[in-house]
Parts: structure tokens; sequence; C-alpha cells
């Protein structure tokens, strides 16, 4: 596995899709709601909107553990990780000249793990360029359960936005059959984004991940599937004083695996105050379809 966390790289491709259906919905309201089409038509925009801003904030705390994981495996590697060697799926450094990795330190546990991105550093593989430095405390390897990792950030940004807030990684367990692998939760505290000029984002958000497949090859991911959960909250706020806040679950656990870039199957669900939105991903294909289901208007988009 080159990183644990590569569930969250296909929900930025979802909800580029899903903001645009905002201009197909006028959702049903409760009787006890407010039932203006006015307010209806703006509150269901806030949901769509939500929708992409959650996928931007939580593709980048995804990418952040990318950098961690990638930094572990160069500077504290599991002895016991097993390489599927000649596999392409195994090139976890895209830039020889960055970012740089190093040990703060002696190599005890706790181990402290400097990434160090610099200015800015091009990652070819996603296409996105980072900035600044990741320092990251190791309880112990990430294959041994019980094993937590500290996140903070110093001034660190992702394609020239400000990314702040504190994460925690615990992992939970880890299996070496081959449908098996690591399980682990995430919980972001007070994460904030700088989205752009007017919108700033704060996520709060916990979730568990379980690897399903791909745990007997440790270091090679392109086996890995994984199912995913979590709640969380997102408020997003205006500079003009407006703020709108969000509650994210997942009903049912998102699918993914390594080698499709969509998710294969589960459902996200968006609420605000007045509306609810779902995102339905299917049965397990690997394709670009999934349906939208605001009140009682139903849409199949294209991601």
């Amino acid at each position: 596995m080159k990183s644990y966390f590569c569930t969250n790289r296909v929900l930025a491709w979802t909800f580029t899709g899903i903001a645009i259906t905002a201009l197909f919905f006028a959702c049903k309201k409760d009787a006890a709601k407010n039932t203006d089409p006015v307010v209806a038509e703006q509150s269901d925009k806030q949901v769509m909107a939500g929708a992409a801003y959650q996928a931007e904030v939580d593709l980048y705390y995804s990418d952040i553990f990318d950098a961690v994981s990638a930094g572990a495996a160069q500077q504290i590697p599991d002895p016991s990780a097993r390489r599927s060697e000649g596999n392409p799926a195994l090139l976890t450094t895209p830039s020889p000249s960055c970012p740089s990795a190093y040990i703060e330190g002696g190599l005890t546990w706790p181990i402290t793990v400097n990434i160090d991105f610099g200015t800015s550093c091009s990652n070819s593989l996603n296409n996105r360029v980072r900035g600044g430095k990741i320092i990251a405390v190791f309880s112990g390897y990430l294959t041994t359960p019980g094993t937590t990792v500290k996140v903070t950030l110093q001034n660190f940004t992702i394609n020239g936005k400000p990314v702040s807030g504190n994460i925690l990684y615990t992992v939970t367990g880890y299996n070496k059959e081959p449908n098996g692998g690591i399980s682990f939760t995430q919980k972001i505290t007070d994460g904030t984004v700088k989205l752009n000029d007017s919108i700033i984002a704060v996520y709060n958000h916990t979730k568990t991940v379980k690897q399903t497949n791909g745990g007997s090859t440790i270091a090679n991911p392109g086996d890995d599937e994984y199912d995913t959960e979590g709640t969380g909250t997102l408020v997003y706020k205006h500079t003009n004083g407006t703020n709108v806040s969000i509650s994210i679950s997942t009903p049912v656990k998102l699918h993914t695996s390594w080698n499709c870039q969509w998710i294969r199957s589960g459902q996200l669900k968006l609420v605000t105050e007045m509306v609810a939105g779902t995102i339905d991903y299917g049965a397990g294909d690997c394709d670009n379809k999934a349906t939208v289901t605001v009140g009682d208007k139903m849409k199949e988009i294209t991601l």
C-alpha cells in the first residue's frame, strides 16, 4: 500500500458534477418548515455547494496523509512490509527533490517525522502543489494496532490554499490476510481551508476506514480496497458574514479500490437546517454514474 488514505481522491470528481445539479432541483419541504420557493431554492443550492466544498476539503486532508504515510515508509519502514517488486503503483516519490523527509531526534518511539515541501513542491501523480511543512509524531509502525499519528501543519498550503488544523490517526487493527489490511480512524479537529478570497471552510470530521483487500501485500497498493464511513460537520463562512453549517454522514459505507477512480458503491448524506441531499454511488460497478436525491426529486448524474 502506498497510502492507507487513498479512499478520498475520487470525491472531488464526484461533487464537481453534483454542484451542477443544483439547477435542476426544487425540493419539497416538510410542512413545518419554510415553503417559500425562493428559500427552498436557496437551501437546495446550499447543500449542493456544501457538497462541493466538503469534497475539496476532505481531499486535501486525505492528501496530507498520503504525504505522512510516504514519509513513514521512507524514514521508519515497517520491517514486516511485503513489497511486490516491479509494480509501478509502488512509485511513491514522483520528484527526487521534494519533499524532504527527516527524523527529528532519535529512533525511539514516539518518533517525529518532518516532511518539508519548501515553498512549492509539485506532485505529478495528482497534479497538486504543496508548500510548507507537515510534522507527524508516530507512536509506532502504521501496521501496529494502537499506533497513533498526531499531525500538525506549519504554513501548509495545497494549490496555494492555506490548510490548518489538528489531525489524529489511530490504527485499530491490521489483518495481513489477502482480504484484510489496515483499520483506522481519522479525527480532524478545527480543520480550516481558505477555499478562495470569500469562503473559508471549517471541518470537524471523524471517519473509520477498513481495508477489505490487499492486506498481504502491505507495500503494494494495486490490489487495495476500502470501506469508509464517518460523521462530521462542515461550516463554510462567507466574508459577508453568512455561515452555512452542513452535517455529513455515510448511511451506506463508501467502497473504493485503488484501480478505480470512482466510488464503486455507498451513500453520502448532507443535511442543512432546511434540506437534506443523498448521493447514491450504485452497487459496485466501476463507472462514473451516481444518483442524487433532494426531497422528492431524483436525477442520475455523470461524475
